[in-house]
């Protein structure tokens, strides 16, 4: 935001006055998203993504080929990752705490994604690692939360 004074200064107190009121300026391109806009944009991505994960997640659990699921799998954590990179930065406390929710959020699907192929990759070794490969049924309450955030930054 550029900030312009409206009437020229008249003499060198108005401007001393000036420059003790003003405490920063900052300059924000036109063309440039608004934060707010670049964190709805990373949650939309987020909550389309999470439809294909739990759909690799299922098909993980049912020991489907890893060639076949980590071709796929590995893309899409690494999508995860990336958008958590994306995400703004915060602008006030309820954008920080929003922000938080959506990093934490985009740091669990990707490493339940990368997990979940690393225990298909060694099923073999333990009968353990198959019982967690059993339970695997989607990406759970932060999925949720994803969900519930996408919700209150559209309103």
């Amino acid at each position: 935001m550029l900030w312009r004074r409206r009437t020229p200064v008249a003499n060198a107190d108005s401007r001393d006055e000036l420059r003790s009121a003003v405490s920063g300026v900052r300059v924000v391109r036109e063309d440039e998203p608004s934060s707010r806009a670049r964190l709805l944009r990373v949650v939309s991505e987020a909550v389309i993504l999470q439809d294909q994960a739990t759909e690799l997640l299922h098909e993980i659990r049912d020991r489907r080929p890893l060639a076949e699921v980590a071709r796929r799998g590995g893309p899409l954590a690494t999508r995860f990752f990336a958008l958590r990179h994306e995400l703004p930065p915060a602008t006030g406390a309820e954008m920080e705490r929003q922000c938080d929710t959506a990093s934490k959020v985009l740091d669990h699907h990707g490493r339940l994604i990368v997990t979940a192929l690393d225990m298909l990759a060694m099923d073999w070794r333990s009968e353990l690692i198959v019982e967690q490969l059993e339970r695997l049924d989607g990406l759970g309450t932060p999925a949720d939360r994803l969900d519930a955030l996408y919700a209150e930054l559209v309103r």
